[in-house]
């Protein structure tokens, strides 16, 4: 099933080709806008969008302008935007038939997220999709697939991508050879109080009914795509989940999965809700490791779970090893926002299509992937933990 979807993803060259690096790309990439701000409706009240969302958008007046929120109920939405200052509230048909709506940030729930993806790009809007994806791999392809032929920009809200940490990390990852291993985790849970009935289902991330793959798929996203991300995008040949550890209303809460490659490496991955909090890869090449212990929130070993609920400017360093085993910690770029940095990413994707380009594949392949990797992890679990070729 999963050796069907083909991604091409772009390749991060060995040696110097003349062709530009993914790092490179990104780094050259500058919002030239047409004077007009790419205009954002958000589909859902998710906290994420309250706390990260509304107000990188708000402090990007020049690029992109918020139009609004929508909620199946529409009272609901009134007092969102009223107490967020999110513009108008907005109902699901108003969303697909309003002209003056070029994008859509998509943050409901990863089980019912397919639908409105597909009337929002039968509508021609731009798509920004939270993760994790839902579905199935090939419901994610053909969404991907609309969405690129229609000439429409999409893009996922994987903050951490588009850091000036990651784009000076993959510089400097293309000088240290093959990649041989990589580890990599997200787990969080104990430091945050979290009581029995939250572990048990009280969450969108701990219940199936809401968030089908749990922890795997909400938290395990991070670690996976580090993984592939370190990797090149190139997929595993197989996956297994060795360890898998369910909630009483059969929930994956932990996980851990092990991953084979090609060209000999390997990767191992964990997510937990019930381990101390974690934010890590460890790339271990042919002539260097690198390390970054705060991946998603750029916070450091700071315990600052602040860094996931509002705006932070952070991922200031990463740690480079040389081959003898000597850690030097390297800060030669700025600290940023995440996600300030992806909304700047998306609206020079929309931007570059209204001058006459053509919508950005890469992130596109980036999704599929890391879907692809979850979804067979997914059935190696529920299978109990039988290998799962790719």
């Amino acid at each position: 099933r999963f050796a069907r979807v083909v991604i091409s993803a772009c390749v991060w060259p060995w040696y110097s080709s003349g062709e530009p690096t993914c790092a490179q790309v990104f780094s050259n990439m500058s919002v030239k806008t047409s004077g007009t701000p790419v205009s954002f409706a958000i589909a859902g009240t998710a906290q994420i969008a309250q706390n990260k969302v509304i107000p990188a958008v708000k402090d990007l007046p020049d690029i992109v302008k918020l139009v609004g929120v929508v909620s199946r109920n529409k009272e609901r939405a009134e007092e969102y935007c009223k107490q967020h200052d999110a513009g108008e509230a907005l109902t699901y048909d108003e969303l697909v038939s309003r002209q003056d709506i070029d994008a859509v940030y998509v943050a409901i729930s990863s089980n019912v997220r397919n639908e409105t993806i597909a009337k929002c790009i039968a509508a021609g809007k731009h798509i920004y999709s939270e993760k994790p994806h839902g579905g199935t791999v090939e419901e994610l392809k053909n969404l991907i697939d609309s969405c690129q032929a229609a000439g429409l920009q999409w893009m996922d809200g994987t903050m951490w991508y588009h850091s000036n940490r990651t784009l000076a990390m993959e510089a400097k990852l293309n000088t240290l050879g093959k990649v041989k291993r990589v580890s990599s985790a997200f787990s969080w849970g104990p430091g945050l109080g979290l009581d029995d009935a939250w572990v048990n289902g009280g969450n969108g991330r701990t219940d199936k009914t809401r968030e089908l793959h749990g922890m795997l798929g909400d938290s395990g996203h991070y670690p996976i795509s580090a993984i592939l991300w370190a990797f090149r995008w190139q997929l595993p040949v197989k996956v297994q989940a060795l360890h898998t550890k369910k909630n009483r209303v059969d929930t994956i809460i932990e996980c851990d999965a092990f991953m084979w490659f090609a060209d000999g490496g390997v990767a191992i991955m964990d997510t937990s809700c019930e381990r101390p909090h974690r934010s890590q890869f460890e790339i271990v090449c042919e002539n260097g490791v690198l390390k970054v212990e705060d991946l998603v929130g750029g916070q450091g070993r700071s315990g600052n779970f602040g860094a996931y609920e509002s705006p932070f400017v952070g991922s200031s360093s990463y740690i480079f090893g040389d081959a003898t085993g000597k850690d030097e910690v390297i800060q030669n770029f700025d600290p940023c926002d995440h996600e300030k940095k992806l909304i700047e990413a998306f609206a020079a994707k929309v931007e570059a299509i209204r001058g006459g380009g053509s919508p950005d594949p890469e992130f596109g392949k980036r999704s599929l992937a890391t879907h692809t990797v979850m979804s067979a992890i997914f059935e190696s679990a529920e299978k109990g933990g039988i290998p799962v070729e790719l």
